[in-house]
């Protein structure tokens, strides 16, 4: 009996339960057609990209799939990452699942999501009605983490999570194949602290940041190692007013900057690219 058939007559068998419980034992039936199959395919290539997320802060990267084989049925993966560096947060389906059942999502999507990764099981179409034909750049998940420390960590596909445990396999003619995994390399990188106003990194907010401001905008002067420093008014781009906004705050008692100002720290939503180095 092929996959597909074997999942409908699952299901069948399983009305009148709850949905959490049929989704346990859908879990386990995909792991136990796992079970027997060892070697990974070449033919089918699961792929992780490589990211950067900000310390505090939080990024994305993409599972992909690559395939010169037969059409696919349905899939399931895990996939770990180290919570000393990073922390998985959400998943969302990856443009290929949110389409892949004749232009909507598949039959059969369960994702779930924890600090050390996330599992995925799905099938397309129950009663066979679409697959997955061969092709590249296949984008099965998008999944967001946020970063714990600095170094560089990996993302790796892995039957290490759920309960039980979620095996990485695909299914093409009714039969489990394990593909050919890649991982991803994730950098986890600080944001630097800075003074809001202090264009010129000395610590300091006062004329010379207004005349760095026009100077660099204007007149072809030296650019900031701080670029969101020169935000002075905190309006989210950079231009004359924030060199005005300096003059009237030091000279004419206007409102000072608001934070991060008088003291070292960080703006909402700061990205390690907003700031290489500042004086803090």
């Amino acid at each position: 009996m092929l996959v597909i058939d074997q999942v409908m007559q699952l299901l069948k068998n399983l009305e009148g339960f709850d949905m959490s419980f049929r989704k346990l034992v859908l879990a386990a039936f995909f792991v136990a057609l796992a079970g027997s199959v060892s070697g990974q395919d070449p033919d089918y290539v699961l792929t992780i990209s490589d990211g950067t997320v900000a310390v505090g802060g939080s990024g994305s990267i993409t599972m992909g799939m690559d395939s010169t084989g037969a059409d696919i049925q349905g899939w399931s993966y895990g996939a770990c990452n180290d919570t000393a560096f990073i922390t998985c947060t959400s998943v969302e389906d990856g443009a290929t699942t949110a389409t892949v059942n004749n232009g909507g999502p598949p039959g059969f999507n369960e994702v779930s999501v924890n600090d050390e990764g996330f599992t995925v099981g799905v099938v397309i179409c129950f009663t066979g009605c679409a697959v997955l034909p061969s092709g590249s750049g296949y984008e099965l998940n998008v999944a967001t983490y946020t970063g714990n420390a600095e170094g560089t960590t990996e993302v790796s596909y892995c039957g290490s999570l759920g309960s039980p445990p979620v095996d990485t396999v695909v299914v093409v003619g009714g039969q489990s194949l394990i593909p050919t995994q890649t991982s991803g390399s994730v950098d986890v990188v600080g944001v630097v602290a800075h003074i809001r106003g202090d264009a010129n990194g000395d610590q300091r907010v006062n004329i010379a940041d207004g005349i760095w401001i026009i100077s660099e905008l204007f007149l072809g002067g030296p650019a900031s190692t701080c670029p969101i420093a020169r935000n002075a008014n905190g309006d989210s781009s950079v231009d004359a007013a924030d060199a005005v906004y300096i003059f009237n705050y030091r000279f004419s008692d206007g409102p000072q900057p608001s934070a991060p100002f008088p003291d070292c720290g960080l703006t909402d939503s700061q990205t390690p690219s907003d700031c290489s180095s500042s004086g803090c």
